[in-house]
């Protein structure tokens, strides 16, 4: 099957330096996973585009059809120190929304984080 959905799990989001230079965290929109429109499909690739970006990516998941914040856990993470980066990852799972946050934001850009299936 080829994939034909592509959503932003975190659009082009730029570290801002709160005054004090501390890091912070950035928490994308929920997005329909796989699961979601195709019932029991269960295949999902996440891109990461990064310029210059010190934080941990991390792609959540629920199964909940109305997600509150203790139903999201964890399916991949991230981290990057001043790096450029350019990748793909599959996730497997039967999720019903999927979401990207980078905690520790410290530095550069998040170009895009994009789902697809």
């Amino acid at each position: 099957m080829t994939q034909s959905t592509t959503l932003i799990l975190l659009p082009q989001t730029t570290y801002l330096n709160p005054g004090n230079g501390a890091p912070y965290t950035v928490i994308g929109n929920s997005q329909p996973a796989a699961a979601y429109y195709l019932g029991n499909q269960d295949l999902q690739t996440v891109n990461i585009n990064l310029t210059n970006c010190t934080g941990n990516v991390v792609i959540e998941a629920t199964l909940a059809s109305l997600p509150v914040a203790t139903d999201w856990f964890r399916v991949y993470e991230l981290e990057t120190s001043v790096s450029n980066v350019s990748s793909y990852t599959n996730i497997e799972g039967n999720f019903v929304y999927m979401r990207a946050k980078i905690e520790d934001f410290q530095n550069g850009a998040v170009n895009f984080i994009k789902l697809s299936y």
